[in-house]
């Protein structure tokens, strides 16, 4: 047995409204008549691919404007959501002057740095010696609603500093492999309800036991998941390396219990 999804490209064009564009050859009219969009769609970037969104500019009876006379360039901005800060800014390519129809391209470097959110969008254009607003609903509001999401790529997780709380107690300069093994734990990795918990741990010159323990709670009842044992007192080898361990299963908080006998831990990262 088998199915079919059915998928769809294609290229979102937004309807958007000039006042007073005469010198674009496209004039107001003299319908008593005010034309506005009556809603303005929710516009997507998505992050991690390239975008394209056309915008279609009209005039007060619904005509296209004539942008072939245009000296300048059509600039699109993307604002934050409380409008404090311009997080993106790009100039429109005309695609039909006459007609005009103009695109938005977006590489995926040029929003890369933009974290995922809900924002506006505005445009302006030149006019003479003035820099004028482009309309995008009835209530003659210059700022559409955007959003920038993750939704074609995973967004970036990035990975916790899990550090050694230092009111602990450690092997000594002067042990061993064959000194008395010391208990110490790392902070608490808290993993987010993900079913999979990555680590990657470098050790110096360590032997002894390593256990990774889980909890339902972050200051208590922990129970070990996992027991890794490094190093051999017998033959003096030790542990000197970067490992990287895999959690299956749900912990909403792990931690790392170490009992060493000599050496220590480097770095400790988890995603």
């Amino acid at each position: 047995m088998s199915y079919t999804t059915s998928v769809y490209t294609y290229t979102v064009r937004q309807i958007v409204v000039v006042l007073g564009a005469n010198s674009f050859n496209a004039p107001d009219g003299s319908s008593p008549r005010k034309f506005m969009p009556q809603y303005s769609k929710t516009l997507t970037l998505n992050k991690g691919v390239d975008n394209k969104l056309q915008f279609q500019f009209l005039n007060q009876e619904q005509k296209p404007v004539d942008f072939s006379s245009l000296t300048g360039q059509i600039s699109f901005r993307v604002l934050n959501s409380d409008g404090t800060s311009v997080l993106f800014r790009k100039a429109l390519d005309p695609i039909l002057l006459a007609t005009g129809i103009f695109e938005l391209n977006t590489t995926a470097a040029e929003i890369e740095n933009i974290i995922p959110q809900k924002c506006y969008y505005s445009l302006e254009y030149p006019s003479g010696n003035q820099n004028l607003p482009v309309f995008v609903d009835a209530k003659a509001g210059a700022r559409g609603d955007l959003n920038i999401v993750d939704s074609v790529l995973p967004s970036f997780v990035p990975s916790q500093d899990v550090t050694i709380p230092t009111d602990q107690h450690f092997p000594g300069a002067n042990a061993n492999a064959n000194s008395d093994a010391v208990t110490y734990f790392s902070s608490v990795i808290q993993t987010q309800d993900n079913p999979v918990l990555t680590i990657q741990t470098q050790y110096s010159d360590y032997v002894g036991n390593v256990v990774i323990q889980g909890s339902t709670l972050v200051d208590s009842a922990y129970y070990d998941i996992v027991t890794y044992q490094y190093g051999n007192a017998n033959t003096g080898e030790v542990e000197s390396n970067t490992i990287g361990y895999t959690i299956d299963g749900y912990h909403p908080f792990m931690r790392m219990k170490f009992e060493s006998n000599v050496g220590n831990i480097v770095t400790i990262l988890a995603r």
